[in-house]
């Protein structure tokens, strides 16, 4: 089994503190992205909100202003001291108070929502482990610029081993869920014998290879190999 290691936000890799090989626990801190840009609009959206809450008090008040003002004509009107045109004017500065004051509350609830989803990202700043395991395939570089959902690393179960390859488009046909392949250690030339169990379609569209994992037959003596070790993969049977 293993899991990718990815950036909750846009952002650049701060520091990195993981190297391929290296064992985690799931929690273990291993990379801090850069926060900066995320600072930056949460402290523009608190100002938007207490811009607003600001502007809501002040409608309010207009509001109360109007809103009485337009009884007293009323009353003034019934008795014949006052023209109808005042009791419009004050029932229409009523209403745009009023306008106003729920444009406020919705800038307001809006601003509310960004700051907690910026407070969100700001806790994920710092990427933990998912899992127990070793890390390999580390992708991400100290300064480097990542997108959402970028990649750092992938994370292995050692007890759970996987084979763990590449096949490019023009080939896809000859490997489907539950293939049975071979992988052919760099080192050693060993032999190990797995079933495709997961197409990894997470990577890049714009690369022409589709990423399988295949889970190691589990009469393999897996103290035979180690995380990290490298090789080609056929489909099991294939010519040497």
């Amino acid at each position: 089994m293993s899991k990718v290691i990815a950036a909750d936000f846009d952002s650049k890799v701060l520091r990195l503190r993981i190297r391929n090989g290296q064992a985690v626990k799931a929690g273990d801190i291993v990379a801090e992205l850069d926060t900066t840009e995320l600072k930056a609009k949460l402290a523009q959206a608190k100002g938007s909100y207490d811009e607003a809450k600001g502007q809501r008090a002040r409608a309010g008040a207009e509001y109360a202003n109007a809103a009485r003002q337009a009884r007293m004509e009323r009353r003034m009107v019934t008795v014949g001291a006052s023209a109808p045109s005042a009791l419009a004017n004050a029932t229409s500065q009523a209403s745009a108070a009023g306008a106003s004051g729920a444009s406020a509350a919705g800038t307001m609830a809006r601003a509310s929502a960004q700051i907690k989803e910026l407070e969100g990202l700001l806790n994920l700043a710092n990427v933990p482990a998912p899992i127990d395991g070793v890390v390999s395939i580390v992708k991400a570089r100290e300064g480097e610029n990542l997108s959402k959902a970028g990649q750092i690393a992938r994370v292995f179960d050692p007890n759970q081993l996987v084979v763990r390859f590449a096949v490019p488009k023009k080939h896809l046909s000859l490997v489907k869920l539950n293939t049975p392949v071979e992988l052919v250690t760099s080192e050693g030339h060993k032999v190990v014998p797995a079933v495709v169990k997961v197409q990894d379609d997470t990577a890049d569209p714009t690369i022409d290879f589709t990423v399988f994992e295949a889970v190691i037959d589990p009469t393999f003596r897996t103290d035979e190999i180690r995380v990290g070790d490298n090789g080609h993969v056929r489909i099991a049977g294939a010519a040497k």
